[in-house]
């Protein structure tokens, strides 16, 4: 073990020298929602989430988002120096003033020293199988997790007047604790009573003591205790439980421990009064201050603790709030003495890096084997200036003309490429070859920024106005070909025999069986503008262009594409470098480097270490990646890299407000919505949701994006984890949040919440109903009004009818009686009393058919037919029987149920016997005709041969009153019938009486 510490520190030490900070830590403070910057205290619980006890509050931290309590909401103190979870999963938080409170997820239970504590200000508390240990002022007590009981050991004799716990530990399933100023002790709990035993007491001295313990740190069998200024290591002794001091070291007072899954020992310190304090490895007995290597510029660190599960370590501070450092070492960062580098190789184990400054040759333990100054390029081509024998290439010659006069702190170099035996390097004096001993074997003067090897392994340089130079011997400046075409070349690879080269302007060009072919111009491929080409490990061609689409290409034996990467999925807009290791295609940009892999894309920037993302090159060695920049260079494990990294698990709604009210504290348990609905009225439709989301590494590398129902689009993606959804309509809503974890390269959705949101009440199925029902009353009720007022509107206009027809019929009957009776006078007067006898009884008759068709308003046409014959009998008797009358019935009419008005004829037969004839007329005669001229029309005519047109001239075309009642009765009966009754007379030979009458069945 003590072999282990010592390799460990030599390591860190080392490896401290060459390489600065390789993963900076996220401080949190009360800028990000820590309710104070004094961290008093730390605990990760069961579901290893992060408590931190402030002098303002305990938060609970997840991901980056704090959800706070103080005494508002029911917590003892503010002030928290001590943080457990019991075996329930309640938490406890002890408090420097107001004793331990105990937290069950929605409300707190306070215990005092009006329950039994020695002192409210407790300093620890330390959860063991069903009891609480709190550490106060002035001793210890023990509380039943179950019952609540609170016990406090008796037996403790402060020398001071205090009795500090400091903390608490374990051994043989017994719990000991230390006191500051008086040693350790042991709790015996095995009788009715616990006792304090002690095993180690520190030896009074006057009013102080020179050994203390301010906490303690139990790992395997050592225990360590923290003095003021340094650190004791303790053993047990197992058969007497006494704790004896091995060993001293250390240079500032320790706080707290954590040790990580690498067996790496960490220390929290404060000097409390010098400025000692920070964050210290424990190696070897010995303290290693790596403040500054992880990133904390606080010394005055009390608290850390480490999560294994994220391999993650939490550092507390009394006035910077909280540092979290990832401690899986994905990314290191070689500071190099702050050089420009410009590319890499490599042989065997070790690193050639070309730089701002010359080459370095590092070995596999990244040491400096050798430097090839910038003088030391400058003096080799002076050298070959002034002895050698060959030409120098000039501009007339196609060559692109170098400038003999730079001087060595003006070189700049442009590649660095490996061939069989030895390392060539292009810079603006012109290309070096050099051994794989680090020495400058030749100078060739050309300035050429790509350069290499054909299949045939013939150097070629490009010139980027000149065309490729392809030379049988370089060292002679023997030209093979020349091909003038290929310009602006950026990039070179050698692949399969095949010598890939990338245009800015002309496409793809590949050198083959000693020729140029460029894709573009044969119609293979039409993209112009490369920048960058790689290869993956299946063989397959990786390009990036100018612009940033890359393509992945198969051309081994024909061209084809395989899959592209489309500019918006990469981020960042400038393609810096590109490279493939296992299937992953690593995209450089000045956002970071971007990771593609089966259609997901990662990002790595400055979360994980990668904060100067000015590259500048980049090399594959093994599985590790190598980045150069402008002050160094990045080291990336790739395996480590590329491990499935954790996402978020679910989505945690940490609090709502409803139309800017926030939902009662009594609908959340451990500060999470306890449901998974929410029902709100009609104008509760604004809302506003925090969530949290768990389970993932980096919450700066989540977006958010969201939708109302699966039929809806998704919002844009956002990095606040709040969704504002305003005068939402009624209705029912599943809210549904997409994540895409740019750290782990994919997006998972979860179901957030179900929200209803009822109609208003005119909308309810039973205020609809309600007002249906109303409403199909009111259009019942106005309906019946309606039809009763037509009813009865019928009713009295049939009533006004009849009376109207009756009193038509009684003032028709007195005129025809007047005329009857006249007659019978007559006769009487002539002494004809066979005549009267008869006429009385033809009267008689008629009038009992008179008073039995008056009351009817309609009859058969033979009703009226056979009165139509009574009268004109009688009629006829005044004339001696000399008219002829003829009653003709068409058979249709005849034999239909037909009916007309009564007595409607009869003034008009009335009249022909009153004014058509006379002792004139030679043979007077009567036609009364029945026909029908349509299916509901009958057509009654009167015709005579009377007197006609002259005699109703002398007359001045007198109408009888009976003629008009029977029209006016027409008319009464039948509204629409507005012409029943016609008249025509002729010159000499009577008059025709034409009437229409709609039929009734």
């Amino acid at each position: 073990m003590k072999l282990l510490y010592s390799w460990l520190f030599i390591y860190f030490v080392f490896t401290y020298s060459l390489f600065g900070q390789y993963l900076p830590s996220r401080n949190y403070t009360t800028a990000d929602g820590l309710p104070n910057n004094a961290v008093r205290s730390l605990f990760l619980d069961s579901n290893d989430i992060l408590w931190i006890g402030t002098e303002n509050g305990i938060s609970k931290m997840e991901n980056g988002s704090f959800s706070n309590l103080d005494e508002s909401d029911g917590l003892g103190h503010n002030s928290c120096w001590g943080i457990s979870q019991d075996r329930n999963g309640n938490m406890w938080f002890g408090s420097y003033g107001g004793g331990v409170s105990k937290f069950d997820g929605k409300k707190f239970t306070v215990f005092t020293t009006k329950n039994g504590l020695p002192s409210n200000k407790v300093r620890k508390v330390f959860s063991f199988k069903n009891k609480m240990y709190l550490g106060t002022e002035l001793g210890v007590s023990i509380i039943d997790v179950n019952t609540n009981k609170v016990v406090t050991p008796k037996g403790i004799k402060p020398h001071f007047g205090i009795f500090i716990i400091s903390d608490f530990f374990t051994y043989n399933k017994e719990v000991f604790f230390s006191a500051i100023n008086e040693g350790i002790f042991k709790l015996d709990e095995y009788g009715t009573v616990a006792k304090i035993v002690p095993v180690l007491e520190y030896k009074i001295t006057g009013k102080d003591t020179d050994e203390h313990t301010y906490s303690l740190g139990h790992f395997d069998s050592v225990l360590y205790g923290s003095n003021k200024g340094f650190i004791n290591a303790f053993t047990f002794d197992n058969t007497k439980n006494v704790i004896s001091t091995t060993a001293v070291f250390g240079q500032s007072t320790v706080w707290q421990y954590a040790k990580d899954k690498r067996n790496i020992l960490y220390a929290a310190a404060w000097g409390v009064f010098d400025n000692s304090g920070g964050l210290y490895q424990v190696v070897d007995r010995k303290m290693i201050n790596v403040s500054d290597y992880y990133g904390i510029d606080s010394q005055s660190l009390v608290n850390v603790i480490y999560d294994r599960k994220m391999d993650v370590l939490y550092v507390g501070s009394k006035d910077k709030g909280v540092y979290k450092v990832r401690l899986d070492k994905v990314i290191e960062y070689k500071f190099f003495e702050g050089k420009r580098i410009i590319d890499f190789e490599k042989l065997g184990s070790q690193k050639i890096i070309l730089h701002n400054g010359g080459l370095s040759i590092l070995n596999a333990s990244q040491q400096v084997l050798k430097t090839i100054s910038l003088s030391d390029f400058k003096s080799k081509e002076l050298q070959y200036i002034e002895h050698s024998k060959n030409r120098l290439p000039t501009y007339n010659e196609g060559f692109f003309e170098l400038d003999y006069s730079i001087p060595a702190n003006g070189i700049e170099f442009y590649k660095i490429i490996k061939h069989f035996k030895s390392f060539w390097v292009s810079s603006n004096l012109g290309v070096f070859e050099f051994n794989f001993e680090g020495e400058i074997i030749h100078y060739v003067p050309i300035h050429t920024y790509e350069f290499g090897f054909t299949g045939e392994n013939k150097f070629f340089e490009t010139n980027p106005y000149g065309g490729i130079h392809v030379y049988d011997d370089i060292y002679t400046l023997k030209v093979n070909s020349i091909d003038k075409k290929a310009t602006a070349i950026v990039d070179i690879l050698n692949h399969n025999q095949k010598t890939y080269l990338l245009s800015v302007f002309n496409g793809l060009y590949v050198h083959h069986d000693n020729q140029f072919h460029s894709y573009l111009v044969e119609g293979i491929w039409k993209e112009k503008k490369f920048k960058h080409i790689a290869i993956s490990n299946r063989g397959e061609l990786i390009l990036a262009t100018e612009f940033g689409d890359v393509f992945v290409v198969e051309d081994s034996k024909s061209f084809r594409i395989l899959d592209t990467i489309p500019k918006n999925k990469i981020i960042g807009n400038t393609i810096l470098f590109l490279e493939s290791y296992n299937d992953h295609i690593y995209i450089g940009t000045e956002k970071g480097i971007n990771i593609y892999y089966k259609g997901e894309i990662r990002l790595i920037d400055k979360q994980l270490g990668v904060v100067d993302c000015v590259f500048t090159t980049s090399k594959i060695f093994e599985n590790q990646l190598w980045i150069g920049t402008q002050k160094g260079c990045y080291v990336v494990d790739l395996n480590t890299l590329t491990k499935k990294q954790p996402t978020v698990l679910k989505l945690g709604i940490s609090s709502i407000a409803v139309n800017n009210t926030a939902l009662n504290k009594s609908k959340f348990h451990w500060f999470r919505y306890a449901s998974d609905e929410l029902r709100l009225d009609y104008n509760q439709n604004s809302l506003s949701i925090d969530f949290i989301p768990e389970g993932h590494a980096i919450a700066d590398k989540l977006k958010f994006r969201y939708r109302l129902k699966a039929s809806n689009r998704w919002s844009p993606y956002s990095d606040k984890t709040n969704l504002f959804l305003a005068y939402l309509p009624y209705g029912d809503y599943l809210v549904e949040v997409e994540v895409l974890d740019l750290n782990a390269g994919r997006s998972s959705v979860f179901k957030l919440l179900k929200v209803y949101i009822s109609p208003p009440f005119w909308f309810a199925w039973w205020f609809i109903t309600i007002i249906f029902l109303l409403v199909m009353g009111i259009v019942v009720y106005i309906v019946v009004r309606k039809k009763n007022k037509v009813r009865d509107k019928a009713v009295l206009e049939k009533q006004i009818t009849e009376a109207k027809f009756e009193a038509l019929s009684n003032q028709m009957n007195p005129h025809f009686i007047y005329n009857a009776l006249e007659s019978i006078q007559g006769f009487v007067q002539d002494n004809d009393e066979i005549n009267s006898s008869l006429y009385i009884s033809e009267f008689a008759t008629l009038m009992r058919k008179t008073l039995k068709n008056s009351p009817k308003q309609t009859i058969s046409i033979k009703e009226e037919v056979e009165y139509l014959k009574s009268y004109m009998c009688i009629e006829n008797m005044r004339f001696k029987d000399r008219v002829l009358c003829d009653v003709y019935i068409d058979p249709v009419v005849a034999g239909s149920l037909f009916e007309i008005p009564p007595m409607l004829i009869q003034p008009f037969v009335e009249n022909v016997f009153a004014h058509a004839f006379d002792e004139f007329v030679p043979s007077p005669k009567l036609n009364i005709s029945f026909k029908m001229i349509d299916e509901r029309v009958l057509e009654c005519k009167i015709i005579d041969n009377g007197k006609g047109l002259k005699a109703n001239k002398k007359s001045k075309f007198h109408v009888s009153r009976g003629i008009a009642l029977a029209k006016e009765r027409i008319i009464l009966l039948q509204k629409n019938n507005f012409d029943p009754i016609k008249i025509d007379f002729t010159e000499d030979n009577g008059t025709t009486v034409t009437i229409h009458l709609f039929v009734y069945v």
